[in-house]
C-alpha cells in the first residue's frame, strides 16, 4: 500500500515511525515548506502535486496544522485515496460540507483521528458502562502548553494560535469525543473559555462548559495553563461512583457494600497508537469505518457552534 503523509511535525512523525517499524507499506511524505529539514525517518519526500498525482496512494495521512486539514482532505479525495485525518476535523466548518459530498460520490473511507478511543481505559468504560445507569459526569483535563512536545517554543506553535485552529476547544477536543462516545451523543455544550495567561499568543488557554448528552449531564474543565498535569474522570451511577485517572493508570470503584476496589491499566501511548493505524488499515475498505468524517461532522459542528457562541 502506498501512503503519504501531510505533515511530519510531532503527531505525523509519530504514526509514521510507527507504520515504518510495525507495518509494510511504501511511505512518502509531501512536503511544501522551501526551508524544511529533510527527514531523518528515510522517508522519501515529495515537494510537488504533480509527484503526488504520479504516486496515487491508496491512503493519506492528514497530519499538518489544523487548520489545513479540509483544504488537503479534499484535494487528496480528487485522488480517490482512504483519508486518515488527524483531530480535529479542521478548524472551521465552512468546507465541511464540500469534503462530505466528495467522500460520498467517490465512496472513500475516511477515520477522524481520535486516538483516546483506544486507550485501554476508555475501552474498558466503554464496556463497563454498557449497563450502568449514569447519573452525571465530571471530565478534567490540565496541562502545561511550553512543556507539550519536548518543550519546543510552543509560543509559535499551531496550538497557541487561533488563526491556525489552536487554543483548547480544538486541540483538547479528545475530551469532547470521548464524552460523546461514552455517554451518549452531545446535544448541547454551554460554558466559558478564554485566554487568562501568557502560554499561548492569542489562542484561548481554558475552558468550562455544561454538556449535554442525550443520556447524562457532563461538567468539562480543560486548559493548558496549568504546571499541574491531571486527566480524570468522574462518573457518578445509581450504585458506584466511579474515578478514573488517564494519567496515572487506574480505575477506582467505590461502592457501599465493598468499599473502594481499584483496577490498573499500562498507558503506553505507542500501543494506543498502534492500535487506532491497525484499526485504519484493517478498515480500509470500510467506508462505515468508527468515527469516519460524515459521522464525526455530526459533533464537530456542535463544537465549532460552541466556539462561535460561547458566553
Amino acid at each position: 500500500m502506498k501512503i503519504v503523509f501531510f505533515g511530519l511535525g510531532s503527531i505525523g512523525r509519530r504514526h509514521a515511525e510507527i507504520l515504518i517499524e510495525d507495518f509494510d507499506h511504501e511511505i512518502y511524505a509531501f512536503r511544501s515548506g522551501k526551508n524544511t529539514e529533510p527527514n531523518d525517518l528515510g522517508v522519501k519526500e515529495l515537494h510537488t502535486w504533480q509527484e503526488v498525482e504520479k504516486i496515487n496512494p491508496d491512503a493519506v495521512f492528514i497530519t499538518n496544522p489544523t487548520f489545513m486539514h479540509i483544504d488537503t482532505a479534499l484535494k487528496c479525495a480528487e485522488l480517490g485515496a482512504a483519508l486518515f485525518i488527524e483531530k480535529p476535523l479542521d478548524s472551521s466548518d465552512e468546507k465541511l460540507e464540500l469534503l462530505i459530498e466528495e467522500i460520498k460520490r467517490q465512496s472513500l473511507t475516511t477515520y477522524v483521528a481520535y486516538n483516546m478511543r483506544f486507550n485501554p481505559i476508555i475501552e474498558f468504560l466503554k464496556e463497563y458502562l454498557k449497563n450502568k445507569k449514569v447519573s452525571h459526569v465530571s471530565v478534567y483535563n490540565s496541562s502545561y502548553l511550553p512543556d507539550w512536545r519536548g518543550g519546543k517554543d510552543q509560543i509559535n506553535s499551531y496550538s497557541a494560535q487561533k488563526s491556525q485552529g489552536g487554543g483548547v476547544v480544538l486541540d483538547l477536543s479528545h475530551e469532547f469525543d470521548y464524552i460523546d462516545h461514552l455517554f451518549g451523543s452531545i446535544q448541547e455544550i454551554k460554558g466559558i473559555f478564554d485566554r487568562a495567561a501568557n502560554v499561548t499568543r492569542d489562542a484561548e488557554d481554558f475552558l468550562d462548559a455544561a454538556v449535554k448528552t442525550d443520556k447524562t449531564y457532563v461538567n468539562l474543565h480543560l486548559d493548558f495553563l496549568s504546571r499541574h498535569t491531571e486527566r480524570t474522570i468522574k462518573i457518578d451511577c445509581e450504585k458506584e461512583y466511579i474515578f478514573a485517572d488517564l494519567v496515572s493508570g487506574k480505575v477506582e470503584f467505590y461502592k457501599s457494600d465493598e468499599g473502594v476496589l481499584t483496577k490498573h491499566f499500562k498507558i503506553d501511548r505507542n500501543k494506543v497508537h498502534k492500535k487506532q493505524i491497525e484499526y485504519f488499515l484493517k478498515n480500509i475498505n470500510n467506508f462505515t469505518m468508527m468515527n469516519n468524517v460524515t459521522d464525526a461532522s455530526i459533533l464537530f459542528r456542535k463544537i465549532i457552534e460552541f466556539k462561535g457562541h460561547a458566553i
